[in-house]
């Protein structure tokens, strides 16, 4: 029987805002073998902004409807329609990169409760659906990966976004172009006083969500970038085991045309 020094496993973080999703192929011993970026998110987020702006524009203009009769029933087709798709996309290509790698545990946060933040009705509304198709990838990679003889495991969330994947610190959290001090909830990059690592801030959750699993046995590893043959054949076709990789782009037909 396989024990998890012997086993890899793939750690993904759904952030959805920029990349839909980032993975990172980790060894039994801790080392990290690829990573892959799953792009899109800007798009299908702005996608959804702009139909749930409409909807918000329609009410104003109707008024109250009857209970339970469905309004904007085109708009809110169209965005659950490309959320379904996406959802089975990226779940699809999450199972096939963990395949190629050999991974043989999927490892997810756990969802918690969602808390959406105050704003316009196109934030709030944007930010519940993209937690709802966080589910439905946690769901479809789930049940993709089980049928590819895949595990699927889910750790704990608290301060993976915060925290230094190689060292444990805090972590600040900015834009590109602005001083790397505090943490901007969403910004892209972060970096570590303690250790100096400096890198983008999903990659660095992905392995923090790999850490968490690997402390469930009580092991304990630094992540460190590795310059390995298969590595290196993994950065050239656009999916990259550094820290600044390639982006690959999922995207959707209906996203890029007209609504």
């Amino acid at each position: 029987m396989k024990t998890i020094q012997n086993t890899r496993l793939c750690a993904i973080d759904l952030n959805i805002h920029e990349h839909l999703a980032v993975c990172t192929i980790r060894a039994g011993e801790g080392s990290t073998l690829a990573t892959l970026f799953i792009g899109g998110g800007q798009r299908v987020s702005g996608f959804r902004k702009k139909q749930l702006g409409r909807i918000a524009r329609n009410r104003k203009q109707t008024g109250n409807i009857a209970e339970n009769e469905q309004d904007n029933v085109d708009a809110w087709k169209k965005m659950r329609n490309v959320d379904e798709h996406m959802a089975h996309l990226v779940s699809a290509r999450i199972v096939q990169f963990a395949q190629k790698h050999e991974a043989s545990i999927l490892v997810f946060e756990h969802l918690g409760n969602l808390k959406p933040t105050k704003g316009k009705y196109s934030k709030r509304g944007n930010e519940e659906r993209a937690y709802w198709m966080k589910g439905r990838i946690f769901n479809y990679a789930k049940y993709k990966a089980y049928n590819a003889g895949i595990l699927t495991s889910r750790v704990s969330p608290r301060n993976t976004s915060c925290t230094c994947a190689r060292c444990g610190a805090s972590v600040a959290s900015y834009c590109e172009g602005q001083e790397p001090k505090g943490y901007t909830m969403g910004a892209p990059l972060v970096y570590c006083e303690k250790c100096g690592m400096k890198g983008n801030s999903d990659r660095n959750a992905s392995l923090m969500i790999g850490n968490r699993l690997f402390e469930r046995f009580e092991l304990f590893f630094q992540e460190k970038p590795q310059t390995s043959t298969r590595a290196r054949e993994e950065q050239s076709s656009g999916v990259a085991a550094l820290q600044e990789p390639n982006t690959q782009v999922v995207g959707h037909s209906s996203i890029t045309g007209r609504a």
